[in-house]
């Protein structure tokens, strides 16, 4: 009875024990969270606190993070090696910009900046260059290029024919010590020299070039190109238009120098792409020299040394087909043509080499296949010379050529009237066309740039303009972004804070205390999206980014339909041009039907193209205005101030009683941590607004700057418009002369193909002609022979006879 009893005690006892510890449970858990959250509301305001001083660690963190000039140099020069020029000018001129002053970097981004002009052809932009080089070369980081650089202006002055500025280029290489004329230097002045006529000269400065020279194998190659000069007859000692059937031993004689001098080109190591070059090149003036002397076999075993991957073995494989025509062996000059269409099908010998091919194959008898390539000659080339042809007699005023190529120039897409690339290409290697070409070329380089200049500047103006404008300097913008990060980690506090008030409070409240409380749980909702961490920063960053690029990406996706409906016009415009050449004849009134929705259709492609571009430069322009600073960071500000604001109301009234008695003590609590974050806000607002200030004197001194380039460009485009104007005539008369001896050329190529076709159906009639007189002959070969036989057999049958037909008394 009493262990009962006992039980009884212990259970009542444990059910008490449960009820006492689930009433209680609910405070002292509320207890703890509030503990929680204001130890952590606690940390952070201190962590934001000391972290104010990192604002400007993380400025001058960023401009550690800076390239360095050396890292920036190594970036252009490794443009330049990928022949990026574009890219690496751009790379180089900024060096040269920003740290004029530097002893070591300048002098290196200078002359590399004039390696980049001068590999892209931009060879008076190359002279102004290495001229300051030069000028500057008594200084200590200029003296190492100072050699280079007058080797350069010898290299400038050739390729433009300058050849009045080689001689103060002379005079300042003799001014330097006899230690800094080194190999390159010394074949710079050996090529200027030789461009004189200076042969003595040349040939004493490359003398000086050593074999551990990089430039000794192109000194060699030199000395032999001097040899053939000093060798060859002089103008008009004999006659240009007959060349003698057998060479003069005396002519062997004459340029036995120059072949052994190629000769020992050939025995220098081929150890660079570049001597591997100059070996073939060797090789090829050894098969030329023996061509000239008629030392055919000889010749064909000169041309066969130059190697396939060689860039002249297309010109050796069409120069050695004309030593196989000497020797009389059709079949391998045949090979050789046939190896150069396979090898080398945009050779310049192409034309002359595939009328060579069908002769060969006209006189060995193919007669299909000699019509065949004649016929493909004339079908490839007669267009050529009819729209060739038609562009010279629309006009004969010389700008109208220089318009029409700048027009061609510039669009770049292919139009009904444009000029067939090869005829270009002709009329560019003409004569003075490269020079007068690459005025059109340059024109239309300077516009690109100016327009690339423009768009440039329109960047950089909308940023200057928008808000963020602090993107415009990174290490500003690396201040800023610790501050608001700092900023929002004293709103996540206070956000850590309200959890705990939530916890405290009555869930029932009435009046002001529950429109504040609901105001501040929604604003909480949006501080959660605050960024705190550079991650935070960067994925807004990309979010931003990632919206733009899908608009970017719609946009290509439409200009590819647009590019696709004017390849249709085009194929239409064409098959309508076309038809009646191809038998297709259509009715005039539904040819014009269909011309005149063509025409409204390519202007309605215009208009998408014009609409386009407007929206590629609107979203370009969009880009630099989104990521830090944007709208999105306004709001963030707005949110932080109206979140501190509401808070701060939430809890005076709390502390006055209306959240309950529970919220009561929490209030008093956070109230001076809600002090301290204010404080602590005061000062990086403070530090924020500095910032500010800071960029905006920077903003200031670069719209300045940018109002000066500004008119710099537009100065620019004046000069241009006004240069371009004055090179109109003479570059347009050049043009017309030119085209003139390209259309002249494709007429003889067109003729020689017509005569092909007419010589191939005269040579088959001969052959056909031949091959009856053959049956002819055979055929009365074969009577005779007949007749010979039967006469024999009928002498045969008449002996036989005879005896039968005498007296039986006359056979005693």
């Amino acid at each position: 009875m009493r262990a009962a009893t006992r039980r009884e005690w212990l259970a009542r006892l444990f059910v008490l024990s449960s009820i006492t510890a689930a009433a209680a449970s609910p405070r002292s858990a509320s207890a703890s969270a509030s503990d929680d959250a204001i130890a952590d509301a606690q940390k952070s305001i201190a962590a934001a606190t000391q972290g104010a001083g990192t604002i400007e660690q993380a400025i001058t963190g960023s401009k550690a993070d800076e390239r360095s000039p050396e890292a920036r140099i190594a970036d252009g020069e490794m443009l330049l090696r990928s022949k990026d020029y574009r890219r690496a000018s751009g790379v180089l001129n900024q060096i040269v910009e920003k740290y004029p002053t530097h002893p070591t970097v300048y002098p290196d981004a200078l002359f590399l900046l004039g390696e980049t002009y001068f590999e892209s052809g931009q060879y008076l932009s190359a002279r102004r260059v290495y001229r300051q080089i030069v000028d500057r070369g008594s200084e200590g980081g200029f003296a190492h290029y100072q050699g280079r650089a007058l080797a350069r202006l010898i290299d400038v002055a050739l390729r433009t024919q300058d050849y009045a500025t080689l001689d103060d280029v002379f005079s300042k290489i003799g001014q330097l010590p006899a230690t800094s004329a080194e190999g390159e230097l010394n074949y710079a002045r050996a090529k200027g020299l030789f461009a004189k006529k200076d042969y003595s000269g040349a040939k004493s400065a490359l003398a000086s070039v050593t074999p551990k020279s990089m430039y000794h194998h192109q000194a060699r190659y030199l000395l032999g190109v001097i040899a053939m000069k000093e060798a060859a007859p002089p103008p008009g000692s004999a006659s240009k238009e007959k060349r003698p059937a057998i060479a003069t031993g005396a002519a062997r004689t004459r340029y036995a120098a120059a072949i052994e001098a190629f000769r020992q080109v050939t025995l220098l190591p081929a150890d660079t792409p570049d001597h591997r070059h100059v070996i073939d090149l060797a090789w090829l003036a050894i098969g030329r020299l023996l061509y000239e002397t008629d030392q055919w076999v000889q010749a064909a075993d000169a041309y066969n040394h130059v190697e396939r991957g060689s860039p002249e073995f297309g010109a050796m494989l069409y120069e050695l087909a004309w030593v196989y025509v000497r020797l009389g062996d059709a079949e391998r000059a045949l090979r050789s043509l046939e190896v150069l269409a396979i090898a080398d099908p945009n050779s310049p010998y192409m034309a002359d080499g595939t009328l060579l091919r069908a002769d060969l194959m006209l006189r060995t008898g193919q007669f299909e296949k000699a019509l065949s390539l004649y016929q493909a000659a004339r079908a490839q080339f007669d267009p050529m010379r009819e729209k060739v042809d038609n562009f010279l007699s629309s006009t004969n005023d010389p700008a109208a050529y220089y318009d029409r190529l700048s027009r061609d120039a510039l669009e770049g897409v292919e139009q009904a009237d444009a000029l067939p690339p090869l005829a270009v290409q002709w009329a560019r290697e003409a004569e003075d066309g490269p020079a007068a070409f690459a005025v059109i070329d340059g024109v239309k380089e300077c516009r690109e740039l100016l327009k690339q200049s423009n768009s440039f500047v329109d960047r950089l103006g909308a940023i200057l303009n928008a808000p963020n404008r602090v993107r415009a300097f990174p290490e500003l913008k690396a201040g800023e972004e610790r501050a608001l990060a700092l900023l929002n980690t004293i709103s996540m506090a206070r956000k850590r804070l309200a959890e705990g008030l939530d916890v405290e409070e009555d869930q029932t409240v009435a009046g002001e205390m529950q429109r504040v409380r609901d105001e501040r749980r929604t604003l909480q909702k949006r501080i959660a999206f605050l960024p705190v961490t550079e991650g935070d920063f960067a994925a807004r960053e990309a979010e931003a980014q990632k919206q733009w690029n899908a608009v970017s990406q719609k946009l290509q996706q439409l200009t590819l339909q647009v590019d696709q409906l004017q390849a249709i016009v085009n194929g239409l415009k064409r098959a309508i041009r076309e038809g009646p050449v191809r038998g297709v004849v259509r009715d005039p009134a539904s040819l014009k039907q269909f011309e005149a929705e063509l025409t409204q259709n390519e202007a309605d492609i215009s208009l998408y193209k014009t609409q386009m571009t407007d929206l590629r430069k609107t979203i370009d322009i969009s880009r630099t205005q989104v990521g830090f600073g944007d709208q999105r960071f306004v709001e963030d500000a707005e949110v932080r101030v109206a979140f501190r604001r509401i808070l701060s109301q939430e809890t005076r009234l709390a502390a006055a009683g209306a959240g309950g008695r529970g919220a009561v003590g929490y209030a008093q609590r956070i109230d001076p941590i809600l002090q301290q974050a204010d404080a602590a806000d005061s000062r990086l607002e403070a530090a924020f607004q500095d910032l500010e200030a800071r960029v905006g004197k920077r903003a200031g001194e670069l719209k300045a700057t940018l109002d000066t380039e500004v008119s710099k460009l537009g100065e620019y485009t004046r000069t241009l418009e006004g240069l371009d104007s004055e090179g109109r005539l003479v570059v347009g008369q050049v043009a017309m002369r030119n085209f003139q001896l390209v259309r002249d050329r494709l007429k003889n190529i067109v003729l020689r193909a017509d005569v092909g076709v007419t010589e191939e159906a005269w040579e088959l009639r001969e052959e056909q002609l031949t091959r009856v007189r053959n049956l002819q002959l055979e055929r009365t070969r074969s009577e005779q022979q007949l007749n010979e036989e039967l006469r024999e057999v009928l002498d045969d049958m008449g002996e036989t006879e005879k005896p039968s037909g005498k007296e039986p008394g006359s056979q005693k």
